[in-house]
């Protein structure tokens, strides 16, 4: 547990326990009444944390920390057709990608990805995306 989640929880616990205390000492009927103002406000908080959280979420796509033994491949908002066909092969070395930002809005990222083939992230195309096999070696 970090330093901040352990500060964070016990300073839950003791708010908790301060509002608990708080409401005992002021008897049922008035407890009754302060949790019925409390519950209006977290409600309305409640409903503005969802509705900024809706509002601003990205799209993501994470294949952070992946272990394939093939290749990776992650697309969106592509129109038109999407065509992968083969893959190169890096012998089971580990590949990373940094985030890509693209029109599309978000991010991709494969972070640690440990990957027997490639990496490819493909963000916000108007048209269709073909990725070629690597030539053969004579």
């Amino acid at each position: 547990m970090t330093k901040r989640l352990l500060l964070t929880v016990i300073g839950v616990v003791l708010s908790l326990g301060g509002l608990a205390g708080f409401l005992v000492l002021q008897g049922l009927d008035e407890a009754d009444k302060w949790s019925s103002v409390l519950s209006l406000f977290f409600t309305v908080a409640g409903f503005a944390l969802a509705l900024a959280g809706f509002v601003t979420r990205g799209s993501t796509q994470s294949a952070d920390h992946a272990v394939t033994g093939g290749s990776l491949h992650q697309i969106r908002n592509v129109t038109g057709d999407v065509v992968i066909a083969g893959a190169g092969g890096t012998g089971g070395t580990p590949s990373t990608a940094p985030p890509a930002e693209g029109p599309g809005g978000g991010t991709q990222s494969a972070h640690g990805v440990r990957t027997a083939g490639d990496v490819h992230q493909i963000d916000g195309v108007d048209g269709s995306v073909r990725i070629e096999p690597p030539r053969p070696t004579p």
